[in-house]
């Protein structure tokens, strides 16, 4: 891979309040790329170098990415004996994007073989409307809240006041629980009692995967990433780990941008960063909101031709640019319904004061969805295994 090869690179963070980065551009700081090792290895490698790669070489790591992890059901065994009546309060991070829905809508129907009661709750996509959504839940008699791609940091006076009720919060989507580096919160924050997510190094490993095998290993991309969300980090070193051993791949130096910038200035630091890298050919983007507007600009630059968007959730509207190969050709996507299965078991397991399902995430399934795999229109992605009856067998 180009950029491991000694050279030194240049880390740009994209990271300005909206009018800095339209006024000045963006802040930038050096790093140093490691070496790569010599000797023995070296000449191995450019023994496999000099005689090529096999002819089935992109039809396997096409497989790898495009096949769902895990392949059959590896969830909890155990079973729980679940309480009665039990009202659910989740809270989406906002309730405009299918990424933040679906795992409610998976809840709601969890909720129907346990006997329970779920209410979803807009969180609006601020922290002042999520931690006022909280007080609503705990006011409306919540025994549970569960949080939705929501940093725990940002709703503290929420989660105090849960704990002054005694009331649990749990949480999905946040990449902050096993199996992903456990992430304790800042200080003397408090935090959630679960984080359910799936592998997201090893869903970046796929997407990069994915990536070799479309470009036949001559991928020049750049990726963008965002610091604010633990499970995009995750999911980074996964990807950048797996581009490594891409010996004829480029990866330019890494872009960084916050949640508040993707509406306009991250459209536009794309496409002139495409202007002016002419030799760039893959984009990747770290979650599907984000490309949703990125995807449009590039369109409208005239550069879908020559670039391949990849990008990470399964969103509707993400997935309908991969079926129109509009821009966006893939899609990493894990089952949010099975988050929300997964969310409720590990809720059962707290209330009744029993161990938690380990990992927490609960090995929630993965895949990367191309044109050869992506679901019917209006659909999300699902795992090809029956885990709703599983769920309801385990709580029975």
């Amino acid at each position: 891979m180009t950029t491991t090869r000694g050279r030194r690179i240049r880390h740009c963070v994209l990271a300005l309040p909206v009018a800095a980065v339209l006024a000045a551009g963006s802040a930038c700081a050096g790093i140093s790329s490691a070496q790569n090792d010599s000797g023995a290895g070296a000449d191995a490698q450019n023994a496999a170098a000099m005689a090529g790669p096999r002819s089935d070489q992109w039809d396997d790591l096409h497989k790898a990415a495009t096949t769902e992890s895990p392949a059959k059901y590896q969830g909890p065994t155990q079973s729980v004996t679940a309480p009665k009546n039990v009202k659910v309060a989740v809270i989406t991070c906002l309730s405009i994007l299918s990424g933040c829905v679906s795992p409610a809508t998976g809840a709601q129907q969890a909720a129907k073989h346990l006997g329970w009661q779920v209410r979803v709750f807009d969180g609006g996509g601020t922290p002042d409307k999520q931690n006022a959504q909280m007080l609503n839940a705990l006011s409306w008699g919540a025994k549970i809240i569960l949080n939705i791609a929501i940093d725990p940091n940002a709703v503290q006076d929420g989660l105090r006041a849960a704990k002054r009720a005694g009331v649990p919060v749990g949480a999905g989507s946040n990449g902050l629980d096993s199996p992903n580096p456990p992430i304790k919160p800042t200080g003397s924050n408090l935090g959630y009692a679960f984080d359910v997510g799936p592998d997201y190094a090893a869903l970046g490993k796929k997407a990069a995967q994915w990536v070799q095998a479309d470009s036949k290993g001559k991928a020049n991309i750049v990726v963008y990433s965002d610091k604010e969300f633990p499970s995009v980090l995750a999911l980074q070193k996964g990807l950048l780990d797996q581009l490594k051993k891409c010996e004829d791949c480029t990866v330019q130096p890494l872009r960084y941008f916050t949640g508040n910038q993707v509406a306009q200035v991250l459209p536009q630091s794309v496409v002139s960063y495409l202007r002016s890298h002419t030799e760039v050919d893959y984009v990747f983007i770290p979650y599907d909101p984000a490309a949703a507007a990125v995807v449009p600009a590039i369109a409208q630059a005239g550069l879908g031709n020559r670039v391949r968007l990849i990008s990470v959730l399964g969103s509707q509207e993400n997935l309908n640019f991969v079926r129109k190969g509009q821009v966006q050709v893939a899609d990493a996507a894990y089952d949010n319904r099975y988050m929300g299965y997964a969310m409720l078991d590990q809720t059962s397991r707290l209330l009744t004061k029993k161990p938690l399902a380990d990992p927490h995430g609960e090995n929630l399934p993965f895949v990367v969805l191309d044109k050869d795999n992506v679901p019917e229109a209006g659909s999300d992605w699902h795992a090809s295994f029956d885990y709703p009856n599983t769920f309801d067998g385990l709580w029975k």
